[in-house]
């Protein structure tokens, strides 16, 4: 019987940690603290509803690239189930996977959905970041 129980443990423990991995993606995750906005470098905020396929790829794909604009750029999620993220959704009347590129001051520069291709999100990156440096 305990050995039943011990083995049904295990594999409750191992599906759960995968979940967690298929769920959060590669890397930290990405701070919902909006505060960074408007403190002296570009933020590109992505508006994130949990358990939304729409809004889970998106971050995903961020994540992915993260690493390689750290340096330049801030990235943060405005959780919708969240006040903050909500009233910020709100405000620039976004939607779920929708992000906002805000330049170093704060000052919107656009909104965008996150593209599905790699090199695409890289290049519209780049461009906003031409824009702002």
């Amino acid at each position: 019987m305990f050995k039943t129980f011990a083995v049904i443990s295990a594999f409750l423990v191992a599906l759960i940690a995968l979940g967690n991995i298929l769920i959060m993606g590669e890397g930290k995750p990405i701070s919902t603290d909006l505060s960074i906005i408007g403190q002296g470098k570009p933020v590109l905020v992505l508006v994130y509803e949990n358990y939304s396929p729409t809004g889970g790829d998106a971050l995903n794909r961020l994540r992915q690239i993260r690493s390689d604009y750290d340096s330049r750029l801030d990235f943060a999620v405005a959780d919708l189930g969240a006040p903050q993220g909500s009233a910020f959704a709100h405000r620039y009347k976004l939607v779920n996977g929708q992000a906002m590129f805000l330049k170093q001051d704060g000052q919107p520069l656009g909104i965008t959905n996150i593209p599905e291709d790699e090199q695409e999100l890289r290049r519209r990156l780049e461009s906003k970041l031409a824009d702002v440096e």
